[in-house]
C-alpha cells in the first residue's frame, strides 16, 4: 500500500514514518505534506492508498484540507493530539483514529484494516471491470487490470500499442508515452490481449494490429511508437494473412 503522511511538525513526520517502516513494512511512504496546501499537493501527486493525517495545522485543520479535494478516494487514518475530533472523524468515514504519542498497536490495527479496506475496493473495482468487458467484448474502451510493484494499475486496450518482454516481466507501451513495467511474463498478456486484435509476431513482442504504420518486406514492422518490431521467420506467412482478414 502507498501513504501520504500530512502534519505541520517535523517531529511528529518522523517518528511516524519510524513506526511505518519499522512494524508496518507493507506502506510505501511515498510523500509528505506540511501544510493544508503541500498536503493537497502530495495526495493528488501519488494517489496514495492511505493518508495519514494531523488535524489541526496552521491555516485550517484536516477537515478543512479533505473538503477541498475533489475526490476522498483513499483511506483516511487521523493522527492527533486531542480525542475532541472523534466525531467529526467518523463523518468522514476515518478507518483510524490515532493519538499522539502513537502506540504501536493502534497503528497496527489501523494499517492492517486500512489494507483489508484498500484489498475490497480493488476486488470490487476489478469485478466491475470484468462485468464490463464480458458486456462489451473486443472493445477497446475495455479495461485489464496490469500488476505492478504498486498494485494494479487499470487501463483501456485500446491504448496498449504494445508489449515487450524484459526478462521474466513485461513492458507495457501505451499510446500517452508512458509504459507501465509488469510482473506478469509476456504469455499472461498474450492470453489477455489476443481477444482485442493483438498478435506476437516474435517471442519476445504482442502487438496492437490497430497500431501498425507500415509492414517491411524483410520482416519489421513499424509501430505508432516509432519502434521496429521484428517479425519471426517462422511467422512472417501468418502474420500477413492475418493481416489481410482485417
Amino acid at each position: 500500500m502507498t501513504a501520504v503522511l500530512i502534519d505541520d511538525e517535523h517531529k511528529s513526520i518522523n517518528m511516524l514514518d519510524g513506526l511505518l517502516r519499522e512494524f508496518c513494512p507493507q506502506v510505501e511512504i511515498l510523500g509528505v505534506g506540511s501544510s493544508i496546501d503541500l498536503g493537497i499537493e502530495a495526495i493528488l501527486k501519488f494517489q496514495p492508498d492511505i493518508v495519514f493525517l494531523d488535524i489541526e495545522m496552521p491555516g485550517g485543520s484536516g477537515f478543512d484540507l479533505l473538503k477541498k479535494l475533489p475526490h476522498l478516494n483513499f483511506e483516511i487514518i487521523f493522527v492527533t493530539s486531542h480525542e475532541d475530533y472523534a466525531l467529526d472523524a467518523i463523518k468522514f468515514c476515518a478507518i483510524g483514529y490515532i493519538l499522539k504519542p502513537i502506540r504501536e498497536v493502534e497503528l497496527i490495527a489501523s494499517v492492517n484494516h486500512a489494507q483489508i479496506r484498500v484489498k475490497e475496493k480493488v476486488e470490487n473495482f476489478r469485478n466491475k471491470q470484468l462485468l464490463q468487458n464480458l458486456i462489451n467484448p473486443q472493445s477497446t474502451s475495455n479495461r485489464i487490470g496490469i500488476p505492478t510493484s504498486r498494485g494494479l494499475d487499470f487501463v483501456e486496450t485500446g491504448s496498449i500499442i504494445r508489449c515487450e518482454g524484459i526478462q521474466r516481466c513485461t513492458k507495457v507501451i501505451l499510446n500517452n508515452s508512458q509504459s507501465i513495467l509488469s510482473s506478469y511474463n509476456l504469455g499472461e498478456f498474450k492470453k489477455l490481449l489476443e481477444s482485442y486484435n493483438f498478435y506476437a509476431p516474435h517471442k519476445s513482442h504482442l502487438i496492437s494490429l490497430d497500431h501498425i504504420i507500415r509492414y517491411d518486406k524483410e520482416g519489421t514492422i513499424e509501430m505508432s511508437d516509432g519502434i521496429i518490431v521484428p517479425v519471426a521467420r517462422r511467422r512472417r506467412q501468418e502474420f500477413l494473412e492475418k493481416m489481410t482478414r482485417l
